[in-house]
């Protein structure tokens, strides 16, 4: 595998299931996500998967690193950025275990 080149940009799917979402909480849900890269890994590709369902929102994210079993958390909320920002929090915490 080729050496990371310094400016390198992760590769973002976000998904909607069911539901057409405005592009404002897309690109929230980036924002949010990217964050992850203050902890020093790279990885090959982002999945934010959102989906309305009985009047929550569903947010799964998925971060497959280039090497190593992907990072999976997910939640609901009655506030779709309440779900984006504690399913955030989730692969925080789990990331930072790993690192232990």
């Amino acid at each position: 595998m080729p050496p990371l080149q310094p400016g390198f940009l992760m590769q973002y799917q976000v998904v909607s299931r069911n539901a057409k979402l405005p592009e404002a909480l897309r690109e929230y849900a980036k924002t949010r996500v990217s964050s992850i890269e203050n902890y020093g890994q790279e990885f090959e590709k982002i999945e934010i998967i959102l989906d309305l369902e009985h009047g929550k929102t569903l947010c799964e994210i998925i971060l497959h690193p280039f090497r190593g079993d992907s990072f999976v958390a997910h939640d609901r909320a009655h506030d779709s950025r309440v779900a984006v920002d504690s399913a955030v929090g989730k692969l925080e915490r789990q990331f930072l275990k790993f690192k232990d």
